[in-house]
């Protein structure tokens, strides 16, 4: 009796984080930036794109919702998305990129999948949208990551949450790999001048969910002087600026922040705040950085729980 009882609650549970959950969802491309680095001497880069991932047991789009993502009418293809999208952003910033299977400048794609979660049908719909690939050239070979959390309660109907929750991580995941790729290959940068505006858009619209695109992509600009004003938003009282502020740290490799990073790691009250602290850190891409989430990994193989598992999966994007 007991068994029934309980698995009664289970199937009960299940069909309430459910809700009207549909099977698929139509999700539509990333729109390229508009602002183009400031191109200089570069050399043109063929880039390689391999798949590299094991995707024997875990789908694209797994967790407690099931659903396949639509892209034009057609399953959605993760890798062969992220390489035209990436080409068509570097090609945007001014880069001369383009795809060559044969080239000696690889982009081997590791891991690339989105886990999402709910856990009743009061609470938000998650998804955190992941990426873990090697850049590698004839000289080196460069360990880069993408983490993006994003959030949205659904009102009316599982429609809502297309736009925040799958449309917008996989615009941050195409201009997030763009950048770092970027700042591997071409070392480019966004105009001080160009800085200073999107500074003024973001203070101008500080109270839009939207905003926080803005804030990746000043951490997208490869130029220092974007800095201070990111640090500053780490404060921030909005989830999503804030996170994308910490974030954007690691993306300009800022490693004077480092402990500023290890701070928020430690002491923040939200996970969200911890793990993002923990991504920013791996994209510093330094010795510290990588003895800091060794010591993160190995203090959490003594806890057991979801979000230990979410922190686990996220260090070893980078390790």
């Amino acid at each position: 009796m007991k068994n029934l009882i309980k698995t009664t609650l289970l199937a009960t549970t299940f069909a309430a984080i459910q809700g009207c959950a549909p099977s698929s969802y139509k999700i539509t491309a990333p729109v390229t930036s508009t602002n183009q680095y400031q191109v200089d001497n570069v050399t043109t880069h063929n880039l390689n794109f391999s798949d590299k991932r094991d995707t024997s047991t875990t789908p694209f789009n797994h967790g407690v919702l099931k659903a396949d993502l639509i892209l034009d009418n057609q399953p959605l293809a993760p890798v062969e998305f992220l390489q035209k999208n990436v080409l068509l952003e570097l090609q945007a910033r001014g880069l001369p990129a383009s795809v060559l299977d044969t080239s000696d400048t690889e982009i081997r794609i590791n891991k690339l999948n989105m886990r999402n979660h709910r856990t009743n049908t009061y609470t938000p719909f998650i998804t955190f949208t992941m990426l873990s690939a090697d850049i590698i050239t004839p000289e080196n070979t460069q360990r880069v990551a993408v983490y993006v959390k994003r959030g949205k309660v659904p009102v009316w109907s599982f429609d809502e949450i297309i736009e925040p929750t799958l449309n917008q991580p996989m615009d941050v995941l195409v201009k997030e790999l763009s950048a770092k790729i970027n700042r591997a290959l071409y070392k480019q940068q966004l105009s001080n001048a160009d800085v200073q505006t999107l500074i003024s858009k973001i203070k101008a619209n500080l109270d839009k969910d939207i905003t926080y695109l803005d804030v990746y992509q000043l951490g997208f600009s490869n130029n220092p002087t974007a800095i201070d004003y990111l640090v500053e938003l780490t404060k921030h009282d909005g989830e999503y600026i804030r996170l994308a502020a910490i974030s954007s740290l690691g993306n300009m490799q800022s490693v004077a922040h480092f402990q500023l990073l290890k701070d928020l790691y430690e002491n923040s009250k939200t996970w969200s705040d911890r793990a993002m602290a923990l991504k920013a850190i791996g994209d510093l891409n330094t010795d510290q950085s990588r003895s800091f989430l060794a010591e993160a990994q190995a203090g959490l193989n003594k806890k057991n729980s979801k979000e230990t598992l979410w922190t686990t999966e996220l260090i070893n994007l980078y390790l």
